[in-house]
């Protein structure tokens, strides 16, 4: 993968320095889909994607930050992107749109184990799926139907059988975005039929569902939602190109009007929270298709110019938080291969 030559944005001149020392790496594999990131319950992360020959394939790291796997097949024959979560005893749990677009899944008997079989949760499914841990550690799962509404199921207990699929209605335009407020309630997103940013949550943790309600906006690429500390905020691409964003005034409170954070995006959005103070930093293929990075200069507070992170990217961008706090952002390259990047300190800027 070949480092960008890349005009800064805000003429940032420390930017273009910063992406000279972008310390990227190959992870070999050949992929089809956008990689999918998860941290395991003992550190380690774990990465997923679809193979040419259409199978579930994954690698992992051998000890929490440190080196990686090669490349093993989860089989099954998949025709989305990839949706993974932690179960509530620590096992994960995948899941992807299978050749009779129904919702397919398959898990670990164990914690960092051996994997079962795949299994079909049915349905018909016409979006990637997007799963979440409610806060009493039941997984629920969201995608769009036929009819272009949403519909989710979930397990009926923490790692035991599920529900029957679900109508919450809408028409929705996008992949979902879900994220669990500081009440415990799921919210979730979508783009409406207007390109507005729809919006729908429970009425109380793992209750019934309110109404459908539009938050604006006119947004190009699927909503991306992150837990701020004490607030949901959102990401999403405009019709300008640059990356814009809302956020809660208070926490489960009402809403901000829409700002742009500028920038150039050709991909959807990836936002991950620092861990050691809780800001939040985001990630874009831009048009020259390096990796361009912007975040919180302070936890809840302004941003920072945009920064290049370099390389040659065919994807979006997932990003994974590593034991030690530090960033670690996946892609795919015009080799097809994966390619990582990471922060040396736990902090920004990337080295």
């Amino acid at each position: 993968m070949l480092l960008a030559f890349i005009t800064v944005i805000g003429n940032d001149a420390s930017a273009a320095r910063d992406s000279d020392r972008s310390p990227w790496a190959s992870l070999g594999g050949a992929i089809t889909t956008d990689p999918t990131v998860i941290r395991n319950a003992d550190g380690r992360l774990e990465v997923f994607a679809r193979g040419t020959d259409n199978a579930l394939w994954h690698i992992w790291q051998t000890a929490p930050n440190d080196g990686w796997s090669g490349w093993n097949s989860l089989g099954g024959t998949i025709t989305s992107n990839i949706a993974v979560e932690r179960n509530a005893n620590g096992r994960l749990e995948v899941f992807a749109r299978g050749t009779d677009n129904a919702l397919w899944h398959k898990w670990q008997i164990g914690p960092g184990n051996t994997w079962s079989n795949w299994n079909s949760l049915g349905g018909v499914i016409t979006t990637d799926p997007t799963v979440i841990r409610n806060a009493d550690g039941r997984l629920e799962v969201f995608a769009r139907g036929t009819d272009s509404a949403l519909w989710h199921k979930w397990q009926i207990g923490p790692g035991s059988t599920w529900s029957n699929w679900n109508s919450l209605g809408g028409t929705i335009t996008s992949n979902i975005a879900v994220e669990r407020n500081t009440n415990d309630r799921l919210e979730a997103f979508a783009r409406g039929t207007d390109n507005a940013l729809w919006h729908i949550w429970q009425i109380g943790p793992g209750n019934t569902w309110s109404n459908w309600n539009s938050l604006g906006g006119v947004i190009t690429t699927d909503p991306i939602v992150v837990l701020s500390p004490g607030r949901l905020e959102v990401f999403a691409r405009g019709t300008d190109n640059a990356l814009w964003h809302k956020w809660q005034i208070g926490p489960g409170n009402t809403w901000s009007n829409w700002n742009s954070l500028g920038g150039t995006t050709t991909s959807n959005i990836a936002v991950e929270r620092i861990p050691a103070d809780g800001r939040l930093e985001a990630f874009v293929r831009g048009g020259d298709n390096a990796l361009w990075h912007i975040w919180q200069t302070a936890r809840n507070d302004g941003w920072s110019n945009w920064n290049p992170l370099g390389g040659t990217i065919t994807s979006d961008i997932a990003v994974g938080s590593n034991a030690d706090g530090r960033l670690e952002a996946f892609v795919r390259g015009g080799d097809n291969a994966l390619w990582h990047i990471w922060q040396t300190p736990p902090s920004v800027p990337w080295y």
